[in-house]
């Protein structure tokens, strides 16, 4: 039940930022929910693990918009290990840390985009470049006190909780 939830919120997290937050977008700025659960799978589960997460999402959204196969897996997989690496060495309860991660990984997740889509040959201005970056990283970083502390409950305690097979 647990990695059936987890694939379903990969699956809305890709589906609704071009559907429900078509409508709340700032200027043309919608989230990135997929990089955003990636965050929060890799502040809650092992670095192998939250890597494998950030790898499988990458190579999902790359299918799913079937451009450039590659960019967000690679993407993904290092938000994931960065996320990660700032968990362990913050406190994840504190909601307003959580935020301000959220937003750099993020701001770091849509450098790594931006500079992967120069290198494919799209034409992009260095304004339009920090006008996306910090545009994505405000939403998700926004987003964080709405969402996070449902995922986070869940990941605790509820239907997201790793059970070990003993307890199955």
């Amino acid at each position: 039940m647990r990695y059936f939830l987890i694939v379903i919120m990969f699956l809305l997290s890709l589906v609704l930022p071009g559907t429900v937050f078509h409508f709340w977008s700032w200027s043309g700025i919608k989230p990135d929910l997929l990089m955003l659960f990636t965050i929060y799978i890799a502040m809650h589960h092992s670095l192998p693990s939250s890597v494998c997460w950030g790898l499988g999402a990458g190579l999902l959204e790359d299918l799913y918009l079937g451009r450039y196969i590659g960019m967000y897996t690679l993407t993904l997989a290092l938000v994931a290990f960065f996320s990660y690496w700032l968990a362990e060495r913050w406190y994840r309860e504190n909601f307003i840390l959580t935020t301000f991660m959220v937003f750099l990984v993020t701001a770091v997740g849509q450098i790594l985009i931006a500079f992967l889509s120069l290198g494919t040959g799209l034409q992009w201005s260095l304004g339009d470049i920090a006008h996306l970056v910090m545009g994505i990283s405000f939403y998700n970083a926004v987003l964080v006190p709405i969402t996070y502390p449902l995922i986070h409950r869940s990941f605790l305690r509820g239907w997201l909780r790793y059970r070990p097979r003993y307890e199955r």
